[in-house]
């Protein structure tokens, strides 16, 4: 990210830019389904499932997720990261104008390639001369290394990539003779840098003069980067580079290991070019790349002098390599566009002559460019922010949001910020945004992020020797490519807006839809309350179905080349059954005979099967007391069920030998004597049965709760000559009093009787 101006190093004010981001529309569906934007599509996403390529055969049975979700979960940091390393380690600092701001370039450029992107480098500029230092060592492995880069001052000699080599020696503030080792001629000297001109000038004479083959002034203390500084005694015989404090602490620290060998080649690079790289995948309908809509995500190549740049900004090449790995694997009709510019440090100047040579119809195509710069750290404070120039939320925005929320991150923010490549894009008209994890602070309430914007502080690596690969997060990482990523692949992908009506043109709400589109079925998601569902898939043919209550509508054959609408009409007239026998609560004494009566009808078609628990006509069952459910089900031709259920009793055949009220004397024995058609056994009776209960004399109403009969002088239920008998023991306390008396069966059936005791 490039630095603002005129603050302090590590708080910075944000900067103001004007300008226009506004999403454009690329064609919308009929108006029968809805218009749907070509870049506004909000898919519905299926659970998580293993990573499946457009391509890779479906397991029998399995059901696919829809490609939002298979496409986020490819999406692996651990490629990210390698890609990273390679940047910030193997080539290291990336000083725009250099050749290793070529060399990423070329990196990134050949992973694209591989992808199957059309790549093409950019060369623009001149840009102001740079003066370099490259430091490696053949003996020792250098700490965020292993090329350092430092600070070539011109009043030192250039030796070109040849170098010089030696072993390094220190000699403090070089200010006398006694800070020099006896064994300084043809070392390379490390000294402490000062500010103070004649204090650098001083040491690099007294070095110079003891034989020294190089040197390096070096912050001693504090967190600098490298320093830039002439000599008011040139000194062209030795190179002389300055850096930072990192440097110097890594430098001692080795020393104090044992002897260690450096090799410094410094090189003078006047006026060179920046270089930017761009990969385009064609639309599969518009090969020269004229019609198609764009989507874009960008990064910039480029780190400051003597930053190996592992955050700031090879993580996010990182990430948009990932985003090309993945996305390279499915045809779209959308064209899609990577870009890795060059010079973002020194003033966007590569995206700046990047867009500088987009036409006015080219601009138009773009659906959005997602950048990234500074999108892993693991600096705690920092969070994931949408960043604008003007503060205002805009597509790219939204669409990681929603991004974000398929994923289930509600992490997060946006704000205003320009200081990236998304200026330039925002500059031209074309909907941009800069995601970066950064420690930003919003402004308070009432004030608002457009009018204002917000404050940062940035992590303590930022633009320094020490954005290494030990400030990088895998973790942060993989959201920025879950939500980043994600908005990117959903728009890349073609918006499908399926439609579900019913037989008589109403919406269908929660018809689950199910694409096959040559990969094997896969989940897209419910339909709203309006019987709509937006989807994403690439270029493909497919076919849709949806089951509802167990009638299937299906679409084959849909051609998916572009932005499109798909309608499904779900047949939801069902049969109707008429169940007369048995109805619902009806009783049956033991043994009777009855017989089924139920027939079905369907008003469309007029055909139906209808099944019942027995066949119509046929005898029901009445063979066992208790409670019996009857079932009709039905099916028309199209694929529509109904069913209808009565439940029925069975009782037994009951003759009571009591009354219903009797009179007794209290605590004498009450015999309750009853008849069910011949001997059913002594366990008629339901658990917790029989039972009595204080009620009122007159109308019968119960005064307490009801209590369980068993106790001494109450007889165990007998069968003699035809009939059942329970001798009940009344208490000697309920006298004045009424009881009523309830007999429960275990057919369901209940039956009381009132006694009045004296």
């Amino acid at each position: 990210m490039r630095s603002s101006l005129n603050h302090p190093p590590l708080l910075r004010r944000l900067t103001i830019a004007g300008g226009l981001a506004a999403a454009l529309a690329f064609g919308t569906v009929s108006a029968a389904v809805g218009g749907v934007q070509a870049q506004g599509a909000s898919g519905a996403s299926g659970a998580s499932s293993a990573d499946v390529s457009a391509d890779a055969p479906a397991a029998k049975n399995a059901s696919l997720t829809g490609y939002d979700r298979e496409i986020v979960d490819q999406f692996d940091s651990a490629n990210s990261v390698s890609h990273i390393r390679h940047l910030a380690v193997d080539i290291g600092p990336r000083l725009n104008g250099t050749p290793q701001e070529r060399e990423g370039a070329e990196y990134i450029g050949g992973l694209l390639k591989s992808y199957g992107f059309e790549v093409t480098y950019q060369q623009w500029g001149p840009v102001s001369t740079k003066q370099v230092a490259k430091v490696t060592s053949p003996n020792a492995d250098l700490p965020g290394g292993p090329n350092w880069q430092m600070y070539a001052s011109a009043s030192g000699k250039f030796t070109g990539d040849a170098g010089v080599e030696g072993r390094v020696v220190y000699a403090g503030t070089g200010q006398s003779a006694a800070d020099f080792p006896a064994d300084t001629a043809g070392k390379i000297v490390l000294m402490d840098y000062n500010s103070t001109a004649s204090i650098r000038n001083t040491a690099v004479a007294n070095a110079a003069d003891r034989g020294a083959s190089a040197v390096i002034l070096a912050y001693p203390t504090g967190n600098s980067a490298p320093p830039s500084f002439t000599l008011t005694t040139s000194q062209p015989g030795i190179p002389v580079i300055g850096g930072g404090s990192a440097h110097y602490t890594w430098i001692r620290g080795l020393l104090d290991k044992g002897p260690l060998t450096l090799r410094i080649a410094t090189n003078q690079y006047a006026n060179p070019m920046g270089t930017n790289v761009i990969g385009i995948r064609h639309a599969v309908g518009d090969p020269t790349g004229t019609t198609a809509p764009i989507v874009m995500v960008g990064a910039h190549i480029d780190s400051v002098l003597g930053a190996p740049g592992a955050h700031d900004d090879a993580s996010g090449n990182g990430v948009s390599l990932e985003v090309a790995r993945v996305l390279s694997q499915y045809p779209l009709d959308k064209e899609l566009r990577i870009g890795g510019f060059g010079g973002e440090e020194g003033g966007l100047l590569g995206a700046r002559a990047y867009v500088n040579t987009l036409t006015a119809a080219e601009k138009a195509r773009f659906v959005g460019e997602w950048q990234m710069d500074m999108v892993g750290t693991p600096y705690e404070p920092a969070r994931l922010w949408a960043l604008t120039p003007n503060g205002k939320s805009n597509f790219v925005v939204q669409e990681a949001y929603d991004a974000a929320a398929r994923a289930g991150f509600d992490g997060l923010r946006n704000c205003r910020l320009g200081q990236s490549d998304h200026q330039a894009f925002y500059d031209v008209g074309i909907p941009s945004s800069l995601f970066i994890w950064l420690d930003y602070r919003p402004p308070a309430p009432p004030a608002v992020c457009g009018p204002t914007g917000g404050t940062y502080v940035t992590e303590p690596e930022y633009h320094k020797p020490t954005d290494t690969m030990d400030n990088i997060s895998p973790e942060r990482l993989q959201i920025t490519l879950d939500v980043v990523g994600g908005a990117v692949a959903h728009n890349a992908l073609n918006a499908v807006t399926v439609s579900a009506t019913s037989d008589a043109d109403q919406p269908v709400a929660g018809a689950p839809v199910r694409a096959d589109c040559g990969s094997g079925p896969r989940d897209l998601g419910t339909t709203g309350a309006d019987g709509r569902l937006q989807a994403v898939l690439p270029h493909a043919t497919c076919d849709f179905t949806t089951t509802v209550e167990g009638r299937t509508a299906t679409e084959r054959g849909v051609s998916i080349a572009g932005d499109r609408a798909v309608k499904m009409t779900v047949d939801f007239t069902k049969p109707t059954i008429s169940l007369t026998t048995p109805a619902d609560g009806a009783v049956f004494t033991l043994g009777t005979a009855a017989t089924a009566s139920y027939r079905c009808d369907d008003n469309l078609s007029g055909v139906a099967t209808c099944t019942g628990t027995v066949p119509d006509g046929s005898p029901l069952d009445t063979s066992a007391v208790g409670f019996h459910e009857f079932t009709v089900k039905a099916a028309d031709n199209a694929g529509n069920v109904a069913d209808r259920k009565a439940t029925y009793q069975v009782v037994y055949p009951w003759q009571a030998y009591f009354p219903e009220t009797m009179d007794g004397k209290a605590g004498s024995a009450v015999p309750i004597k009853f008849g069910l058609g011949g001997d059913r056994g002594t366990d008629v009776i339901a658990s917790g049965y029989p039972v009595s209960r204080p009620v009122t004399c007159d109308t019968g109403k119960a005064t307490g709760p009801a209590e369980p009969t068993s106790g001494p002088g109450n007889s165990k239920l007998g069968y003699d000559d035809g009939q059942y008998n329970y001798v009940w023991k009344t208490d000697r306390g309920w006298g004045g009093s009424c009881r009523q008396f309830e007999l429960k069966l275990d057919d369901g059936s209940s039956h009381l009787t009132t006694i009045r005791l004296k």
